[in-house]
């Protein structure tokens, strides 16, 4: 009796794992990957995530997943079944960002996954709807200072405009008082070490540091920033009321929990967070306002009306004064839904089925 060949058994074997797998995949969602294992669609992901989502959605419809980088991401991209995605106890959100933080901060999963609840109570206790009040005087008193250093003439690119306000604005309220730079060569490096963080996340994120030496680069850099700057961050204390930045806050809690020395980690994280959030959505409320006339006209009679003609003294702004310029939140919310700075993620445990017109098993 002759025995079949080796090489038609590995032909044979290789033909019914694949046959295995597309039947095993025809529950689930439409799949974008790439000709290049592991890879997939990486490359073209990691250059504009947002835009590929979209052309994806309307290729493949509201549920798919893109492979990239050795990861499977499915993209749930409207209502219909997102109450499953974010209610079912079988996925998870912690262990969805934990290899992202750590590769992002370099903080390590036992810390984060420790600390990450307690963290989330404390930044939404000092930045919750009912205590942004507290924030109003000194947002004020900083753009006003940013508006003095602008002058009152010339042009600049909207994008830049947005991170010369908002970048000092941001890192000297949240963590504290003087801390961005004042000095034109420092300022620049700062925009140029930060952008290159922000911009290369979508590799950053995934990838070894060794594979992306600009981006470990600034990383290196805006860490260092925080290790110099701790201790006087921690004595710091705000002239009017004595109350800790968030920042402050942040580094009470690690020192309570954990012997770690992992506070310039937190603040390169919390400095990520805030503004990867912040100028993107500033950006695109002034682009879309500045670009309806009407819409434009009626905001700035509004400020008129509350605040009085556009002149030389400076304004006090109350959260009664926002109360009665309702657009300006709408138009910050319409940004927000047209233009949302990211996506909300999870890691699936188990096998979830999302019901659209046909199931999809998310895996």
């Amino acid at each position: 009796m002759e025995f079949i060949s080796p090489t038609v058994v590995i032909i044979l074997g290789c033909v019914a794992l694949l046959l295995f797998l597309q039947w095993k995949n025809l529950r689930g969602p439409p799949c974008i990957g790439g000709w290049i294992p592991w890879i997939g669609a990486g490359f073209e992901f990691g250059k504009t995530p947002l835009e590929f989502i979209e052309k994806a959605r309307i290729k493949y419809g509201p549920i798919f997943t893109i492979v990239a980088m050795g990861t499977r991401m499915t993209f749930v991209t409207e209502e219909e079944g997102i109450n499953v995605f974010l209610k079912s106890k079988e996925v998870n959100f912690e262990l969805a960002v934990q290899n992202p933080v750590y590769r992002t901060a370099s903080i390590p999963k036992n810390i984060f996954l420790k600390l990450h609840e307690k963290l989330y109570v404390m930044v939404k206790g000092k930045m919750g709807t009912f205590n942004l009040y507290r924030f109003t005087g000194q947002l004020t008193e900083e753009l006003h200072k940013q508006l003095e250093n602008l002058g009152p003439h010339g042009t600049m690119d909207l994008n830049n405009l947005v991170r010369h306000f908002l970048y000092p604005v941001t890192v000297n309220v949240l963590f504290k008082k003087g801390l961005f730079p004042t000095n034109e060569r420092k300022i620049r490096e700062f925009h140029q070490h930060f952008q290159a963080c922000d911009e290369g996340f979508e590799y950053g994120s995934q990838l070894p540091e060794c594979l992306l030496r600009n981006w470990s680069k600034s990383k290196k850099w805006l860490l260092a920033l925080f290790e110099k700057n701790i201790p006087d961050i921690k004595t710091c204390k705000s002239a009017k009321d004595n109350s800790p930045t968030v920042m402050q806050a942040l580094l009470d809690l690690l020192e309570m929990e954990t012997n770690e020395q992992k506070s310039p980690n937190y603040g390169l994280l919390l400095l990520w967070a805030s503004l990867s959030n912040a100028v993107p959505v500033a950006f695109w409320t002034f682009a879309f306002v500045l670009s309806h006339p009407n819409i434009h006209r009626t905001i700035v009679e509004g400020i008129s009306s509350v605040f009085g003609t556009a002149g030389k003294d400076k304004i006090k702004v109350s959260e009664d004064d926002l109360k009665k310029l309702p657009l300006i939140k709408w138009c910050i919310l319409e940004t927000i839904r047209l233009r949302a700075p990211g996506v909300i993620t999870r890691k699936v445990l188990k096998p979830v089925k999302i019901l659209v017109s046909i199931g999809f098993v998310l895996k």
